[in-house]
């Protein structure tokens, strides 16, 4: 079998001043006592073994990388965390120089993905699984899951690379029938079983092809948008979540499998139903554990208040396409996700911007006609392109950016709730649309008890108003916090209002250590989703 080798370990390091050490992969460099916060190209090398055709596979890296096979540039990334694969001739067998040199830079051009004015830091490393294998005569080059609960079979989508050959089909560790090869083919599922946020159950499904094996999870599970709501698996569904980075302070966006874990058993252990990843693609093992949990997740590529001089700029349009694809095409068979997204508080207030939100709608339905589409944007009413998407999501901050309020004022939150959903029920080409209050929330520092603005009392008294206000609300479709935990920002204007050079909107701190505002939960969830 040509199996994946990890190339997890340590790997040599060299910074560009030229100093070197030894450093983890999966690791972020800029985490590091010697180069902590430190700008500049980094350099990761080690020695491999291989041969002939190869396929290099990362989950994600950053900020944006150019990779080396004995010295040769076989592949440049420009996107942070969107996972990618690499095919190339090794040439002949025996050991060879792997180099990844990752550079945490910030490009300031209209094309750039990550921008200096971002409101969370961007690291430099591998932050993700990295593989290496030797690529067989014929290989899975793709494959898409299909389930359908009606029937209670499988469509199986697979393209072969290489030469065409049979395909067996494995299911839930027995063999229901074969393949001529790439194609579409559909096969029973014996004891098909519903995938659900309480029942989490999760099929098997083992494709063998010469020597290459294809292996993946699979759920029985229909989203509906239906009268303004979400519904799954026929039945209503109310969305209360909290948005969440992909960090912590000791290994950057290198999250260990332990600390990810954690976090999402902490998310459903506290009663919420959705995660979204915020604002990159999501690994693999995350969505592993969001299949297996049954938590559902809103999966968007990177982007981040990008201006109306890079939505109209033709490389930045493609490099969201490109990313776009990529994200989906990776996780597209992970029963969890339910909504895919892009351009976070994006300019869509300007009518320029329509055209690139269009062409990443489009991108996204061809992909994966199965799941909504949409993205989050902060202008409310003043928006122009709400109507090219299939949910509408707002991000706002009332009682925290508007206006001075001392202390918790409840109507701060309330009116301004109101006033979006009633702004999208009297919209007609948005009226039929789920309303999504995508993020909202306040910030707190562990200690303050004094119960004004940056107290945890404050927090957990607007946090309370909101979730009760908009999960009562039946024009409402759900709530998902800002944020989880307490995340790092850039060095930029921003840091003025971030105490620490946090975030600290988080309703855990950085450590996961909970805040007055984490105690409401499950509590005040329970009215609404009763276990």
């Amino acid at each position: 079998m040509f199996e994946k080798i990890s190339l997890a370990g340590e790997w040599h390091f060299t910074f560009e001043d030229g100093s070197q050490t030894r450093l983890p992969v999966p690791g972020c460099f800029d985490v590091s006592d010697k180069y902590r916060f430190r700008r500049g190209k980094g350099c990761y090398s080690r020695t491999v073994s291989g041969s002939g055709m190869m396929e290099l596979a990362c989950d994600g890296l950053g900020l944006r990388a150019e990779i080396f096979w004995d010295g040769n540039k076989i592949y440049s990334e420009t996107t942070a965390y969107t996972p990618f694969n690499v095919r190339f001739d090794a040439g002949r067998a025996g050991d060879h120089e792997l180099k990844i040199i990752c550079d945490n830079t910030v490009e300031e051009t209209p094309a750039s993905e990550f921008r200096s004015f971002y409101d969370f830091y961007g690291f430099g490393g591998i932050y993700r699984e990295i593989t290496l294998r030797r690529l067989p005569e014929t290989f899975f080059d793709s494959v898409r899951v299909l389930p359908d609960m009606e029937t209670g079979c499988i469509g199986l989508q697979v393209t072969l690379g290489g030469k065409e050959q049979p395909v067996t089909v494995w299911i839930d560790h027995k063999v229901c029938g074969k393949m001529p090869g790439s194609g579409s083919q559909s096969f029973p599922v014996a004891s098909p079983r519903v995938w659900s946020p309480e029942e989490p159950e999760l099929h098997c499904l083992r494709l063998e092809c010469g020597d290459d094996v294809y292996e993946c999870r699979f759920g029985f599970r229909k989203i509906e948008l239906l009268n303004g709501q979400f519904y799954l698996n026929g039945k209503a569904l109310k969305l209360a979540g909290v948005n969440r980075h992909d960090v912590f302070p000791d290994t950057g966006a290198a999250v260990t499998r332990e600390q990810l874990y954690n976090d999402l058993k902490m998310i459903k252990d506290a009663g919420f139903n959705i995660i979204r990843g915020s604002h990159y693609p999501q690994s693999q093992l995350m969505l592993d554990f969001a299949d297996e949990l049954g938590l559902l997740v809103w999966d968007e590529i990177l982007g981040w208040e990008n201006p109306i001089d890079s939505l109209t700029d033709p490389e930045f349009q493609n490099r969201q396409r490109n990313a776009l694809t990529r994200m989906i095409q990776k996780s597209i068979n992970h029963p969890c996700i339910i909504m895919w997204g892009f351009l976070n508080e994006a300019a869509t207030n300007d009518a320029a911007a329509r055209d690139c939100v269009a062409k990443l709608y489009r991108t996204a339905k061809e992909l994966d006609p199965s799941r909504p589409v949409s993205f989050a944007s902060m202008f409310g009413e003043k928006d122009l392109c709400l109507d090219l998407t299939d949910v509408v999501c707002f991000n706002t901050y009332p009682g925290w950016y508007s206006g001075t309020h001392t202390f918790f004022e409840p109507a701060a939150v309330t009116e301004q709730l109101e006033k979006l959903a009633s702004f999208v029920r009297s919209t007609p080409e948005l009226a039929e649309k789920p309303v999504i209050i995508s993020e909202i929330g306040a910030a707190s520092l562990i200690g303050d008890h004094s119960k004004r603005r940056w107290s945890e009392e404050f927090h957990a008294q607007l946090v309370e108003c909101a979730v009760d206000y908009t999960l009562s609300h039946q024009e409402l479709g759900g709530i998902i916090l800002w944020q989880f935990c307490n995340s790092p920002v850039a060095d930029n204007v921003r840091i003025m209002m971030r105490p620490r050079g946090y975030n600290n909107k988080g309703l855990v701190d950085e450590y996961r250590r909970p805040k007055m505002v984490w105690q409401l939960f499950p509590g005040i969830l329970k009215k609404y989703f009763p276990r």
